[in-house]
């Protein structure tokens, strides 16, 4: 996200497909950070919050068929070669 989107972002980051599958798989990596969250309990609420995945929840999704969303997030180099989150802003 450039500059320019980040500072007219309000709720909607207007991304595209691929894009919104790589945050929701950055979400589930990030929620391991929060001691209180962990992943299992963060894909357990985005099936709470209305997100639809084509395999039926979050989990299945994130363990099955997120390999696009995967992909995405190593083209813009975002997550460690361990895929990990590596906290870069992607360029």
């Amino acid at each position: 996200m450039d500059s320019q989107r980040r500072n007219k972002l309000n709720t909607d980051a207007a991304g595209d497909y691929d894009e919104e599958n790589a945050v929701c798989y950055l979400q589930i990596l990030l929620a391991h950070e929060i001691q209180e969250m962990g992943s299992l309990r963060m894909m357990l609420d985005m099936d709470r919050w209305g997100y639809t995945f084509r395999l039926g929840s979050a989990q299945a999704w994130f363990e099955n068929d997120a390999e696009d969303a995967l992909l995405w997030l190593k083209k813009y180099d975002l997550l460690t070669t361990e895929l990990l989150p590596n906290y870069k802003l992607r360029q």
